[in-house]
């Protein structure tokens, strides 16, 4: 094995000075990854950080490590960081920045939408019920007999799939098991309905009483289920299509606009509760607010300033947004794939920086799904049964693992065989895009295996189903903690003025994001670009952002 890891290793290395647009993915309990647009990631390092206080600077240290260890500890290959957003990975980023001055770093995006489906099923109203849903799951689940019945039932009324638990802090679980507990509402009906369920008979426990009076009595928990299942299965649908290592940062904000016309078109039927549909609209609208054009230079000049770049190519910067905006000149025109329609832009980076600039950015990668991809698929290395294997072979073991896994994912590619991931706990399809409807795979791919019945040790339902699996009462504190956090970011965040209404085209216009979708690719040319090569050798630029804004006409 040790010729074979020595292989791969060298591999990676020369995969790694090859690339110029590396985004750097950490996972703040086991190690990280570098990935890359359309390129599958090479794993840097796996850590055991489970012995130490996981610090900012404690994980600073391990990546530096890691790159080290890759040679490219320059940073110079490295263009972001992306990871998951608790207080010690922002904390991280900020440090990983200040070593590397050029890298952008960014929280990740699906755990952002995740946050989403958190405040929107905070509302009090879908708060109540969803946590009653996970007290007839906790029940069922819980009871070797009713449970057991309960499948039995389920196989009667042609039912495949069991009823799926939530888990602390995945909040796009609660759709899941939403949509397991709605699937079960005939099944569970009839079961509640027997006279063994309602009292007790030979000695023998019913239903708990409370559970009977949900499934039964309780005229506004299937409503309640319905509505929720309707506004956020559309955005569980956009994390399970946009995890894919082909999902650059423009694939992701264009999925994001295409979930906010989703959900715009959204009927509100009888029953419906109004207040909790404008709650999700209110929640919908803070993370895509509308900005100006000036807005929009100020951040691109920012990142200049960042990147070190003269003020002469910080003007030139500006006249190409000028332009762009009007989509003028060589910015006429444009397609869905943003990346692959500025690297073939006819024009050269030198004569037009925000070609440079463009390329660089919709390189990133915006999430961290491939990190969590890569140590969630290491539950077949390492197990229960099998728990001896030191950090070292762990580490050798899960870089073989990896390599032979983007050989298959190589091979399948130049086959034409579809090369996305698909999950048993997230929708996702070949083509780009949104599912808007509540397609029939979907339903078939979430499968539990409730207590009596064996389980796959392979199962993606163990990575939700696991430890982290809650009670009614667990996911109650959860949902204290959540909206504590919320409304100390809200605090930090809050700004004066009306906030525009995405859903009524305040901020995107719909029939513009059809003409996106339908774009036409401009003939032109690919050329390297190295964000670190553009910058003043190093120096700190001497130009102000302000009066550079006034001086080019954009800002009075």
């Amino acid at each position: 094995m040790d010729s074979e890891v020595a292989r791969v290793q060298i591999e990676d290395i020369a995969r790694l000075k090859e690339r110029k647009k590396l985004t750097y993915l950490l996972d703040g309990l086991y190690g990280s990854l570098a990935a890359e647009v359309n390129q599958p990631p090479i794993v840097l390092n796996l850590e055991d950080m489970t012995g130490h206080r996981g610090s900012a600077d404690k994980l600073l240290e391990v990546s530096m490590n890691a790159l080290e260890r890759m040679e490219i500890g320059d940073g110079r290959n490295i263009i972001a960081a992306t990871t998951d957003n608790p207080t010690v990975m922002k904390a991280f980023r900020r440090k990983f920045q200040e070593k590397f001055y050029w890298v952008l770093t960014f929280p990740c995006f699906l755990h952002g939408l995740n946050t989403i489906i958190g405040e929107i099923c905070a509302h009090l109203f879908m708060k109540r019920h969803v946590t009653k849903a996970t007290r007839v799951v906790t029940f069922f689940n819980g009871s070797h007999y009713w449970g057991g019945q309960l499948k039995e039932q389920a196989k009667k009324d042609g039912i495949n799939r069991g009823l799926k638990k939530n888990c602390e802090s995945r909040w796009y679980a609660l759709v899941l098991q939403s949509m397991s507990v709605h699937d079960h509402r005939q099944s569970l009906s009839h079961l509640c309905l027997r006279e063994d369920a309602q009292k007790k008979i030979g000695g023998l426990s019913p239903v708990a009483p409370d559970v009977v009076t949900i499934v039964l009595r309780d005229a506004e928990f299937w409503p309640a289920i319905e509505q929720g299942i309707k506004v956020m299965k559309p955005i569980v649908d956009l994390i399970g299509d946009e995890e894919s290592r082909d999902s650059p940062l423009a694939s992701c904000m264009l999925g994001l606009i295409r979930l906010a016309k989703t959900i715009s078109q959204l009927p509100i039927e009888d029953g419906d509760n109004v207040d909790f549909w404008q709650h999700t609209k209110a929640v919908f609208n803070r993370p895509v607010n509308g900005r100006s054009f000036k807005f929009m230079v100020e951040v691109a000049l920012d990142i200049a300033k960042q990147w070190r770049w003269s003020e002469q190519l910080a003007k030139m910067l500006v006249a190409d947004l000028k332009d762009y905006h009007k989509s003028s000149g060589v910015f006429s025109g444009g397609q869905a794939d943003a990346l692959d329609w500025w690297e073939t832009l006819p024009i050269s980076a030198e004569r037009c920086p925000l070609k440079a600039f463009t390329v660089i950015i919709h390189s990133i990668v915006p999430h961290a799904a491939d990190v969590e991809h890569y140590f969630s698929g290491l539950g077949g290395v390492q197990s229960m049964k099998r728990c001896n294997l030191s950090v070292q072979t762990f580490e050798s073991l899960s870089k073989l693992r990896a390599s032979y896994a983007n050989f298959l994912h190589k091979v399948d590619h130049e086959a034409g065989k579809p090369t996305r991931r698909k999950h048993a706990h997230m929708h996702t399809r070949p083509e780009h895009g949104l599912d808007t409807a509540l397609a029939v795979e979907l339903q078939r791919s979430f499968a539990w295996v409730p207590p009596l019945a064996g389980a796959s040790c392979n199962s993606d339902d163990e990575f939700l189903a696991g430890p982290e699996s809650i009670t009614d009462e667990e996911l109650l504190e959860e949902f204290d903690r959540f909206e504590n956090e919320m409304l100390e970011s809200r605090g930090l965040q809050e700004g004066t003025g009306e906030v525009p209404d995405i859903f009524k085209g305040d901020i995107i216009d719909w029939n513009e994001l059809e003409k996106v979708d339908k774009g036409i690719t401009p003939t032109g040319f690919v050329e390297e670009i190295d964000v670190v090569a553009r910058g003043s050798q190093g120096m700190e630029p001497g130009w102000n952002i302000n009066a550079l804004l006034t001086s080019e006409g954009v800002a009075q």
